[in-house]
C-alpha cells in the first residue's frame, strides 16, 4: 500500500488547505468523479422531470409535483436504510452496484414515453423511479464515506468541500448540455427548424420524441459512462490506499447479532439518542424547502411567468448560477471559515439563503431572479459542506453512512412535505397557459420565503441549548 506523503505538522494556512489536496490518494479524485459524474445525470433527468411528467406524459402539476417529490425523498430514505448498509459491503462494490442499477432505471424512465398504454407508462415511471432512487441512495452516502477514508483530520474539511463544489460544477456543465439539446430537438420536432443545420440533433430527434426525452437520454449514456469508467480505474489496490480505513465491511462479517437485535441497536445507539443534535439538523427543514423548489416550482414558474427568450434558456437560470457560485464559493467558504464553528455557520447561512427569497414577490422580473439565485447560492455556500463535514466526522468507526442518512432526514422530509404543495401551488398562483398579468408569483414567492425564515429564527433562539452539548462531543462545534 503506497504511503502517503507526510502532511505539515503546523496548522495549515489558506493556502496549505489547497496544497494539502495534491497530496491526497488517486482514490479519493475516482470516488469524486463518480459522484460528480453521476450527479450530473441525476440533476439534469431531475430539473426536467416535472415537466417530463406534465407536458410529455400529460400528468397534471399536483401528480407531477407529488410524484417528483416522493422520488427525491426515496433517495434520502434510501440513504438511511439501503445506502447506510451498503457500506459494509465495500465502498468499490457499492459504488458500482449503485452505479448499475441507476443506469437500469434511467433505461427504464427514459423509455417510458414510448410504451402504448398510459397505465404501463405510470408502471414504468413508478418502477424505474424507484430503482433510480435506490442506486442514488447508495451512491451519495458511500462516497461521502469515501472522503472520510481518502482524507486525515487536516483534510477532511477541503476533501468535503470539493467534492460538493465539484458536484456543483458538473451541475452546471448538465445545465449547458440541457438548455442546448431541449430547444434544439424541440425545435425540429415542431418543424420550426430545419433539421439539416445539425446533423447531431437531427439524429436524436429522430431517437427520441421531445426534446426533454431526448435530454434524458443524454442522461442515461452519462450514467452509464460512469459505470465503465469507475470498473476500469477502481481496483482493488486503489482501494486499499486508505489513510483512515473504514472497518466497516469487517464488522459486518464479524457481528453475529441477530438482525432483529442489530435494528434495534442501529436506532438505539449514535446520533438518534441526541436531542441536540436532532433538533439542529430538523431545525433546517424549513429553509431546505426552498431547495426542493429549485426543481419542484423554479423550472415551471421560468417557463410559465418569463417570455419565450429566457424560457429557452431556463437551465441556465436554474442549473449555472446556483452551482457556478457552489464551485467557487464552498471551497473559499470552507478554507476561509474551518475555524467556525458549524453551528454559528448555519445560523448566517440559512439566513442568508431565506432572505432573498422576497425578492420574488415583486414579480417576474429577471434582474431580481438572478439577484435571488446569486445570494440564496452565497448562503448555500457558508453551510452546505461544513454540515455534511459535521456529521461525517461526528460518526464511529464502521457508521459513517448512518450519520450521514440521519443528517439527510430533514431532506427526506423537506421533499416530501413540499412536494405535496409545489403542485397545487403551482397551479393556484402560477397555472399553465394562463397571460403573465394574470399570475400571482408574489404571493407564491412570499409564502415561501416565511417558510424558509424558520430555520434561521429556530435556530438563533435556541443556540445556547443546543451548542451546550454538541460541542461536548466534536471539536468542529466549539462553543462561542
Amino acid at each position: 500500500m503506497t504511503t502517503p506523503s507526510p502532511l505539515p505538522a503546523k496548522p495549515a494556512g489558506f493556502l496549505d488547505a489547497f496544497s494539502s489536496l495534491a497530496r491526497l490518494p488517486r482514490a479519493f479524485w475516482f470516488v469524486v468523479g463518480a459522484f460528480v459524474v453521476e450527479s450530473m445525470a441525476y440533476f439534469g433527468i431531475l430539473t426536467l422531470m416535472t415537466t417530463y411528467l406534465s407536458t410529455d406524459l400529460g400528468w397534471s402539476d399536483q401528480w407531477s409535483g407529488l410524484t417528483v417529490s416522493l422520488f427525491t425523498m426515496l433517495v434520502t430514505l434510501f440513504m438511511l436504510g439501503v445506502g447506510s448498509y451498503a457500506e459494509s459491503f465495500g465502498l468499490r462494490r457499492a459504488v458500482l452496484f449503485a452505479l448499475l442499477i441507476s443506469t437500469l432505471g434511467r433505461v427504464l424512465y427514459s423509455g417510458a414515453a414510448n410504451l402504448p398504454d398510459g397505465t404501463l407508462v405510470a408502471v414504468a415511471i413508478i418502477g424505474s423511479l424507484v430503482i433510480v432512487a435506490s442506486g442514488s441512495g447508495i451512491l451519495q452516502p458511500v462516497c461521502y464515506s469515501g472522503v472520510k477514508q481518502y482524507t486525515d483530520s487536516r483534510t477532511s474539511s477541503m476533501g468535503y468541500g470539493l467534492i460538493y463544489a465539484i458536484m456543483n460544477l458538473g451541475i452546471v456543465g448538465v445545465g449547458a448540455l440541457s438548455s442546448w439539446i431541449r430547444p434544439a430537438v424541440q425545435r425540429i420536432k415542431d418543424g420550426t427548424v430545419d433539421a439539416s443545420t445539425s446533423p447531431l440533433m437531427e439524429s436524436l430527434a429522430g431517437l427520441t420524441g421531445t426534446g426533454v426525452q431526448a435530454v434524458n437520454w443524454v442522461c442515461t449514456g452519462i450514467t452509464a459512462f460512469t459505470l465503465g469508467w469507475f470498473l476500469l480505474l477502481m481496483n482493488r489496490r486503489v482501494e486499499a490506499d486508505k489513510l483512515r480505513p473504514d472497518r466497516a465491511e469487517e464488522m459486518r462479517k464479524a457481528d453475529q447479532t441477530p438482525l432483529g437485535a442489530r435494528l434495534r441497536r442501529y436506532f438505539a445507539e449514535g446520533p438518534f439518542t441526541n436531542p441536540r443534535f436532532i433538533f439542529f439538523i430538523f431545525m433546517l427543514l424549513p429553509v431546505r424547502t426552498l431547495f426542493a423548489h429549485q426543481w419542484l416550482t423554479m423550472p415551471q414558474y421560468i417557463l410559465r411567468a418569463y417570455p419565450e427568450g429566457i424560457a429557452d434558456r431556463m437551465e441556465w437560470l436554474v442549473n449555472w448560477i446556483n452551482p457556478l457560485i457552489i464551485f467557487i464559493g464552498v471551497p473559499l467558504a470552507t478554507a476561509l471559515t474551518r475555524h467556525i464553528n458549524v453551528y454559528r455557520m448555519m445560523v448566517i447561512g440559512s439566513f442568508v439563503s431565506a432572505t432573498p427569497t422576497f425578492l420574488l414577490c415583486f414579480g417576474p422580473n429577471l434582474s431580481l431572479l438572478i439577484t435571488y439565485f446569486v445570494i440564496f447560492s452565497i448562503g448555500e455556500a457558508l453551510w452546505s459542506a461544513r454540515f455534511l463535514e459535521y456529521a461525517s466526522e461526528l460518526a464511529p468507526e464502521g457508521r459513517v453512512a448512518q450519520y450521514m442518512g440521519l443528517a439527510n432526514v430533514p431532506w427526506l422530509l423537506a421533499k416530501g412535505t413540499t412536494g405535496l404543495y409545489s403542485g397545487m401551488m403551482l397551479a393556484s398562483y402560477v397555472p399553465a397557459n394562463t397571460p403573465q398579468p394574470e399570475l400571482q408569483t408574489g404571493t407564491l414567492w412570499f409564502i415561501y420565503g416565511c417558510i424558509a425564515m424558520l430555520s434561521p429564527i429556530g435556530l438563533w433562539l435556541a443556540r445556547r441549548w443546543v451548542m451546550a452539548g454538541l460541542h461536548t462531543q466534536n471539536p468542529l462545534v466549539r462553543p462561542g
